[in-house]
């Protein structure tokens, strides 16, 4: 064959092949049609255009050779080239599609709704929902009074996005480009951030989606108007419908304005986005999403369940305003607060197929696990969490999960895939190193980090302590086995659980996770992530010998937060299930018990006190004192509810819950809820009675009146 006859045969096959890829791109957008139409897969259309590309190698060989093909001659390299062609390209698919849903991009959901209707729902599946970051607003203008916006729009679009359950929105405060390029590039394609100005009356607010790996401007709106609520409406629309997210007429969501969801008051809203919810619900008696996150809050940090009760009350009272997901979130949290755990759990099982991504439901399900010490169910459902939302949350809770469930080889692989977008994950290969006992890796790692990241020092302290003890101790957890037991916080009703699993010590924080321990001392053991917060938990003998608590130190950026904790055993229990359960003859004999068992734990002898006096005095005359006590003392509330009497603190600054008080004697009262304070009315000089507060010292190991810079313990009845 002449040179020139090549030529042509190449052209004629550069041809033919570029007619195919026009033929093949049209058919993929008809099939991409069609899959948006009949909600299938979309990944039907990259298995299609990787199958169109992969075989151009064998069109080539048979375009070149299709006379001697035709003719069925084949010679040995078309034998092995066309079928290992074939091969290959079959492998590439399975393992790059295999694991992906190839079936309908939707499922329906059957539920009973409150009146007991059986419902069908619509939705989409988690894995087709569309990941919407979205970032801080920059304020153009020089007022002051709206810099609260530049997380507030974001916080609330994402709110009001959140109703469309083809997409996943979340906000994070971050203002520098690196960092949202490098945040958002991990697991998503785009982002969104603005910028916002007041001129005179009116709001301007510009959003932005951009490229994920480049900040590049994809798309861009402008919205003015005096009303801010309003304009968030607006924008919510806008990133949904430039998303991905195309409606259809099965799939379609509700989209209630903000306003009517959350409150009017715009005063309200930035109370609810700093997370002042009191205050919030000061302003707004009806804003029903303050009192749920509070109510959610509360359990997570165990603030006592009266104060759980009532936030989850008042929520529900005012549940007909919030959109039906949000509705549902109050049952489970209204039957939680109650302790009705079989309904809730059931509830949180159904609302994790409608909404997997919610983290209130995966929080409940995964406090769940921490109860019954699941800790592999615990890293399965973590798995499934992060594949169908992967974002830096999700991605904590996996590491968690594995550490906990001795999957750390598991933990390092994962980071080390996004290491090279995100250089800062090296640090959460510190702990799984730690515990696989990789002491001088570990050791460079930290050096490696203080060095880069100066600010993480202050909490890197507690893993110094770590390295610097493993150096020179063999790791062997079945030292640390006098952890092992629940701790009761003197401060609320937090209660911590430690156990020895996965040849490791495991930590439970009730109502929130399981979390792995690291040695950090003879009687120490640390954990937490130095990018955030890192705790240290030191374990103290009493003169007996025996283990009688734990110190809990949190360490922030720059200051170190620290907490006691009793050891509960089972005399303690013991007593108070009797108690509980009104059975005070029991409850007072079991007391005893404890109280000999358990001699350092001063404040089990005022339950006792308070068994003894309630005794002797009878109910009526309790009730009256109850009555001639209560009052306002400043900022104290006293009231008796039911024959029980109550105390709330007011404050303009935090959320301060309600609490039981249990008469000891004739004029002091014990917390039911903080076993570390006393309450004391008392007459001054003038005759007017007061209140004051009483603190167990644990280092002094006594009573004690507590006046300090911050609080003021001694208010009196106001007239």
């Amino acid at each position: 064959m002449s040179d020139n006859q090549k030529k042509n045969k190449w052209f004629t096959i550069l041809k033919f092949i570029a007619a195919y890829l026009v033929a093949a791109w049209t058919f993929l957008q008809f099939v991409d049609w069609v899959l948006i139409r009949y909600e299938i897969s979309p990944y039907w259309v990259d298995i299609l255009l990787w199958a169109f590309i992969g075989i151009i190698p064998s069109i080539i060989i048979y375009l070149q050779h299709k006379e001697r093909i035709h003719k069925r001659i084949f010679k040995l390299k078309e034998k092995i080239l066309i079928p290992l062609n074939i091969i290959l390209l079959s492998v590439g698919l399975y393992f790059g599609f295999g694991n992906s849903d190839l079936g309908a991009t939707t499922k329906e959901i059957n539920y009973t709704d409150e009146d007991g209707k059986a419902q069908t729902k619509t939705i989409t599946k988690e894995e087709f929902r569309i990941g919407v970051p979205i970032y801080g607003f920059e304020n153009l203008s020089e007022n002051d009074s709206i810099n609260w916006l530049r997380y507030g729009i974001g916080n609330l679009l994402a709110e009001d996005l959140s109703q469309n359950k083809s997409l996943s929105p979340d906000f994070e405060f971050f203002t520098e480009t690196s960092t949202k390029i490098e945040e958002s590039s991990l697991f998503n394609d785009f982002y969104i951030d603005g910028d916002y100005q007041k001129e005179d009356d009116k709001y301007v607010i510009t959003v932005n989606k951009r490229k994920a790996n480049n900040g590049k401007i994809l798309k861009k709106n402008t919205f003015t108007g005096s009303n801010i609520l309003t304009l968030i409406d607006d924008i919510s629309v806008f990133v949904a419908e430039n998303s991905g997210f195309v409606e259809t007429k099965s799939l379609r969501y509700l989209d209630y304005p903000i306003n009517e969801f959350m409150s009017d008051s715009l005063e309200a809203i930035k109370e609810y986005l700093n997370g002042n919810y009191s205050n919030a619900v000061r302003i707004d008696n009806e804003f029903a999403l303050a009192y749920l996150k509070n109510a959610q809050r509360s359990l997570r940090l165990s603030k006592g369940k009266l104060e759980i009760k009532d936030l989850s009350d008042k929520a529900f009272k005012y549940r007909y305003k919030l959109p039906l997901q949000k509705q549902l979130e109050v049952y489970i949290q209204r039957n939680i607060a109650y302790e009705n755990f079989d309904e809730a759990i059931e509830q949180v099982k159904l609302q994790l197929e409608v909404d997997p991504h919610n983290m209130f439901y995966n929080q409940i399900l995964f406090s769940i696990y921490g109860e019954t010490k699941q800790t592999e169910n615990f890293l399965k459902s973590s798995e499934r969490l992060f594949d169908i939302d992967r974002k830096p949350e999700t991605g904590i809770n996996l590491a968690n999960a594995a550490m906990t469930n001795g999957n750390d080889d598991l933990l390092i692989d994962e980071i080390k895939k996004y290491e090279i977008i995100s250089p800062n994950l090296k640090v959460f290969r510190l702990q799984p190193l730690l515990l696989k006992g990789n002491i001088e890796k570990a050791e460079d790692l930290l050096k490696e980090v203080n060095a880069l990241f100066p600010n993480y020092k202050y909490r890197a302290q507690v893993y110094d302590s770590a390295v610097n003890y493993l150096k020179n101790n063999k790791l062997d957890i079945q030292q640390y086995k006098n952890f092992v037991g629940i701790y009761r916080s003197n401060f609320n009703e937090q209660v911590l659980t430690f156990w020895i699993s996965n040849d490791r010590l495991i930590k439970f924080t009730k109502n929130q996770t399981m979390e792995a321990l690291i040695p950090s001392g003879k009687n120490s053991a640390a954990t937490g992530f130095i990018n955030n917060t890192t705790y240290k938990y030191d374990l103290v003998y009493g003169d007996s010998g025996k283990p009688i608590g734990v110190r809990s130190h949190l360490y922030n950026y720059n200051n170190k937060l620290s907490f006691w904790y009793w050891k509960i055993d089972e005399s303690i229990t013991n007593a108070y299930e009797a108690f509980d359960e009104a059975d005070l003859d029991k409850a007072e004999k079991l007391f005893t018990i404890a109280i000999q068992e358990n001699p350092e734990h001063d404040y089990l002898k005022n339950n006792l006190q308070h068994i003894t006096y309630v005794k002797e005095i009878g109910s009526d005359s309790l009730i009256q004192q109850h009555k001639r006590f209560a009052g306002n003392y400043g900022p104290r509330q006293f009231w008796v509810e039911d024959g029980k009497f109550f105390y709330k603190r007011k404050s303009e600054d935090i959320d301060l819950p309600k609490f039981e008080m249990l008469a000891i004697n004739e004029n002091t009262y014990m917390d039911l809820t903080r076993s570390n304070t006393l309450m004391k009315f008392i007459k001054d000089a003038n005759g007017k009675i007061a209140s004051s507060s009483i603190q167990y010292n644990m280092d002094e190991k006594k009573w004690m009146k507590s006046d300090s810079v911050q609080t003021t313990n001694y208010f009196l009845k106001d007239d």
